[in-house]
């Protein structure tokens, strides 16, 4: 079953109503939450300019497992964007499945402790290393994280899509309005509703 969508307003936003169940759609693998989707158009899934990557920090491997996982897009085949469960079963999201074979023979050594070789595979759209990388531009050149009100960011693997986090609906337009003025491909970002996340 396919989530429903409904316009939220002229910027090109959509609301995932990503309530239903049963369903192999990696944005459906989180129930009962409401997601905002920028930039909801149709095009490719452009990678951040290789000029304006290479200025960004470079990946230490502080940041695990994204920094590994995007190490490994960039070295197996089949577009590898993460790992999780689904109803308690291995997925391994992939942009281009038909490579399903190679890439889980260049991946089962790396993932240690996951079953890749008996993983489902599902459709991606990004593959980790572009999550990874538009993260880090938004993070260290834009405005982005001086948006009032901001919670939580992540790359997503389980939605394949940068998630951002904003303490209520005012801060979720001003977020909207601030991405709105960057070049940002289609179907990238999601933002919700979501209180702070304070370290115990």
């Amino acid at each position: 079953m396919r989530p429903r969508f409904r316009p939220l307003s002229k910027l090109a936003v959509v609301v995932f109503a990503a309530a239903c169940s049963g369903s192999t759609q990696p944005e459906q693998a989180i129930l009962n939450r409401s997601l905002v989707r920028v930039a909801d158009c149709i095009g490719p899934a452009r990678s951040l300019d290789p000029a304006i990557a290479a200025t960004l920090p470079p990946r230490t491997g502080q940041m695990r497992p994204d920094d590994q996982w995007a190490d490994l897009a960039q070295q197996v085949p089949g577009g590898f964007a993460g790992v999780l469960y689904i109803d308690g079963k291995p997925v391994l999201m992939l942009t281009d499945p038909t490579q399903e074979a190679a890439a889980k023979k260049a991946l089962a050594p790396s993932i240690p402790g996951f079953d890749v070789v008996g993983a489902e595979v599902h459709q991606a759209r990004w593959n980790f290393a572009q999550l990874v990388d538009w993260y880090n531009y938004l993070g260290t050149r834009t405005s982005v994280w001086q948006t009032p009100g901001m919670t939580a960011g992540d790359k997503d693997e389980a939605i394949n899509r940068i998630r951002y986090g904003v303490v209520d609906a005012a801060a979720r337009d001003k977020l909207v309005q601030t991405l709105a003025g960057i070049d940002l491909p289609c179907d990238l970002i999601a933002i919700e509703i979501t209180a702070p996340i304070y370290a115990l």
